[in-house]
């Protein structure tokens, strides 16, 4: 990416996250209404009526917090099953709860009613395909405090790429964890600080044979010597 293009994505990215934001939240407020609505016309009153739509939309909240979750710390595709079927119930119970409470039988009502819930889906699949790609092209493992930094149009590039003990990172951004292992490890050797054996394992999560056999290419490269 060229330095010209690396602001205008950043910024590209921040409205992309306030527009997910709003979207979000107005259909949240949207399908509260509707649920409201629905648990009036069936007998609740008060603060029972009231509380009755986050028994049903916080299943989508808390669906979509764990989905952020799980991309920005790259979770197993298994691991976040549990996740999407949370959001998934969620959102079915809430489509019903809000076409339910519509009195005609229109399909242009219906699909009114149904669409502050499915705008909310909408809105997270933008957003979670787009972190995706975000986490996808970042050199080295995130947590959601990093990828929020990393999207920001404050956020230096150059940063990234100043080599360290603790998180060695070089210019190019690998595409794959061996690339990663290796750019890592003669990062390391340049800042005078190679990493070792046990390093590459626990950050890169590498078998011990693979750590092996990367540690020593890279030092050979440099006409190093393994300690």
């Amino acid at each position: 990416m060229t330095a010209s293009l690396r602001v205008p994505r950043s910024v590209a990215l921040a409205v992309i996250a306030v527009l997910v934001a709003a979207a979000s939240a107005a259909s949240f407020a949207e399908s509260y209404r509707g649920l409201y609505l629905w648990a009036h016309e069936h007998g609740l009153r008060g603060v029972w009526a009231a509380g009755f739509p986050l028994q049903v939309d916080v299943f989508i909240a808390v669906g979509e917090m764990a989905l952020f979750v799980a991309l920005a710390d790259r979770w197993a595709v298994r691991s976040r099953i549990a996740a999407w079927a949370v959001t998934a119930a969620g959102l079915a119970v809430s489509v019903a709860g809000n076409i339910g409470h519509v009195q005609g039988h229109s399909l242009t009502d219906r699909g009114t009613a149904a669409i502050p819930p499915l705008a909310a889906a909408a809105a997270l699949a933008v957003g979670l395909g787009v972190l995706k790609r975000v986490v996808s092209a970042s050199p080295g493992p995130y947590d959601a405090t990093d990828i929020l930094t990393y999207a920001s149009p404050w956020h230096t590039p150059a940063a990234d790429t100043v080599p360290s003990a603790a998180e060695p990172v070089a210019g190019a951004v690998p595409s794959s964890v061996l690339d990663a292992a290796k750019v890592s490890m003669a990062a390391t050797i340049a800042a005078g600080n190679p990493w070792s054996v046990n390093q590459l394992t626990e950050q890169f999560s590498l078998t011990r044979g693979q750590a092996t056999k990367i540690r020593r290419a890279a030092l050979s490269d440099t006409n190093g010597h393994a300690t």
